[in-house]
């Protein structure tokens, strides 16, 4: 049904000895590809949506499952169906009456891992909730926590002082930072980016031009933004590095088409 050439690729190295993280297909009655975790003998739990189309859902699952050395699989939406009618991951009291645990896990983590480790009950009412909250506190470790041995799909791109060409890359992350060698505000961008195979890259977009501030762009600045697709016509390869398992090309001399 879909090219899993990818996932493959993805899966190079992770595990699936705890279970994996899963992309629900998207259907005519749930038009959007969603992400599970699959624990062996447990419900699937629902994390988030991810996109309406395979790809986009593909691209958002990557970045999100980046630190985490669990497989990712595709599903038929049938395996999930006995799980949209639950109500056990429903909140009964406080702020989030009502809520799904997946929805407060959204927007505030914190909360849900209050739920897993520090949340008495005085009877056994709440112990389902309890149990997936402890889930969801395994889905954030795996999700947020750097692990000193993850397994990554990042090779190193290139031979060190070569040239690439006709890179497209996909940003993950942008920062700002003030050219401490000049005078006045020259606001660089420090980038992180992949390309489709997983490989990361990071390098500089010198400012264009002084800015006013130490926090803003130049007007005569190309705003890099997170979530874009670069298109880099060429580059030279400055170095290779290696940084908690995930391996870097580091990238000067960047061309980028406007």
């Amino acid at each position: 049904m879909f090219d899993t050439t990818l996932i493959d690729s993805f899966n190079y190295g992770r595990t699936s000895a705890n279970g994996v993280y899963a992309i629900s297909i998207a259907t005519d009655f749930r038009p959007y590809y969603a992400l599970w975790r699959l624990f062996p003998e447990e419900q699937p739990l629902f994390v988030r949506t991810l996109a309406v189309t395979f790809q986009a859902a593909l691209e958002r699952a990557f970045i999100i499952l980046q630190n985490c050395n669990v497989q990712l699989v595709c599903s038929d939406n049938s395996d999930f169906e006995s799980c949209y009618g639950r109500t056990d991951d429903i909140i009964p009291f406080g702020k989030y009456r009502g809520k799904r645990l997946a929805e407060i896990y959204y927007v505030e983590p914190s909360y849900v891992l209050w739920l897993a480790n520090k949340f008495k009950p005085d009877n056994d009412r709440f112990d389902k909730l309890i149990s997936l909250a402890r889930l969801f506190s395994m889905v954030h470790f795996e999700l947020t926590v750097h692990k000193n041995r993850i397994s990554s799909v990042s090779h190193f791109v290139g031979e060190k002082g070569g040239s690439l060409k006709g890179l497209l890359l996909r940003v993950l992350n942008v920062r700002r930072q003030v050219d401490g060698y000049k005078a006045d505000f020259y606001v660089d961008q420090n980038v992180l980016a992949a390309d489709r195979d997983g490989n990361r890259f990071v390098f500089l977009v010198k400012a264009a031009g002084r800015s006013l501030s130490p926090k803003e762009l130049s007007c005569h600045s190309r705003e890099i933004i997170n979530g874009e697709t670069l298109h880099v016509l060429s580059a030279k390869v400055m170095s290779h590095y290696e940084s908690r398992g995930v391996r870097y090309t580091r990238l000067g001399y960047v061309k980028l088409e406007k």
